[in-house]
Formats: C-alpha cells, sequence, structure tokens
C-alpha cells in the first residue's frame, strides 16, 4: 500500500508539481489551506506525512502546527514545512511550532525524497520518550 502524503498548499501549480515529482511514489493528498487540512483529518483521514507550504491562507502554519500537535492523534504524525525564507530564525519558529523538520524552496528532487523518505521511516518520538532521553 502506497503512504500517504498530505500536502497543503494554495497554488495548484506547486500541487501539480509535486504531484508529477512523488506521485509515482506516494499516494498524494492535496489541500489548499490549513483549516482544510486540519478538517480533513479530524473527518478521520489518514496521512503519514504532511508537507506543509509556510505562506498559508486562513490559518498560518504556525498555528496550523500548534493545532495539529494539540491534538493526540497528531503528535507523531511528521511535518515538512516548506518556505521561501533562508533564515535560521524562520527555522527555529516552525520547529518550535511543532514541525519535524523544515527545507527552503525550491528543493531538489532527489533532496525532498530523501528528506520525504527519513521522515517516514523515522516518526518523531512521543513525548515520554523525550522526557526519559532527557
Amino acid at each position: 500500500m502506497q503512504e500517504k502524503l498530505l500536502f497543503i498548499q494554495a497554488d495548484a501549480s506547486a500541487l501539480r508539481a509535486m504531484e508529477a515529482v512523488l506521485g509515482g511514489d506516494y499516494k498524494l493528498i492535496g489541500k489548499h489551506d490549513g483549516l482544510e487540512a486540519l478538517e480533513w483529518l479530524e473527518r478521520g483521514n489518514h496521512a503519514d506525512l504532511i508537507i506543509a507550504d509556510s505562506n498559508m491562507p486562513y490559518l498560518s502554519s504556525t498555528d496550523f502546527l500548534k493545532e495539529l500537535r494539540s491534538q493526540a492523534a497528531f503528535r507523531q504524525l511528521p511535518v515538512l514545512v516548506l518556505s521561501d525564507l533562508d533564515q535560521v530564525t524562520e527555522r527555529n519558529h516552525y520547529m518550535q511550532a511543532g514541525a519535524t523538520d523544515f527545507a527552503i524552496k525550491p528543493l531538489p528532487k532527489a533532496q525532498l525524497r530523501q528528506r520525504i523518505r527519513h521522515l517516514l521511516d523515522n516518526p518523531r518520538p512521543d513525548d515520554s520518550e523525550v522526557r526519559l532521553a532527557s
């Protein structure tokens, strides 16, 4: 069974490009904004990984991450945030909000595939594992 990637991106052409790059290896589910993605997940749909654009309409990507992580069912779901900004403060901001990984766009196809595979193979530690490791 193909792993499902939930891609949150307002730009339809970016969704088509992502489908062209990843569609053969993964089932790609596209949503236009964080609210639509949260509603989809809360209706019981499953994703193995979320790829979220940093610039989302209606609900900021930071608020999306915080809402996602506030729900126990989604705390371990890996999230890769893609951004146009190449700044350490930007990366730290999203990581503190709950992102699992952060990358600068445009990301070369091979690197995107590698990051996705790494995130799928190395799920987030749950809170108890983090506490035990501290």
